[in-house]
């Protein structure tokens, strides 16, 4: 069985190597990760230092002796905590409204 219209060509988007691993997006399917949004939303963060900008309003008074993560990485952390959490609340939503269309149906 042959598809009934051609092949558009692959589009291939390229990210930065994340920890030595190259990071690519394209749309062929196989497996797959929702997750996968958070990988551009840090590199956005990295070109625009949102919350290295955001971390620069906070005095740190902790004894740096004991500290591992700086507050900037304190803060992205938590921010892509919440974006993850929230696109996952917004696709259990729709998942569930869908799920009750069909029954309903």
């Amino acid at each position: 069985m042959s598809p009934s219209h051609p092949r558009t060509p692959r589009q291939v988007i390229n990210f930065s190597k994340q920890k030595g691993k190259e990071i690519i997006a394209n749309f062929d399917g196989g497996l797959i990760t929702s997750d996968a949004g958070i990988v551009w939303i840090a590199e956005l963060d990295k070109k625009l230092g949102i919350t290295e900008k955001f971390g620069n309003c906070f005095q740190d008074h902790r004894h740096q002796s004991y500290v591992d993560h700086s507050v900037h990485e304190l803060l992205a952390q938590r921010l892509y905590g919440i974006i993850l959490v929230t696109a996952h609340r917004n696709k259990q939503v729709l998942l569930k409204t869908i799920e009750a269309n069909v029954l309903s149906i």
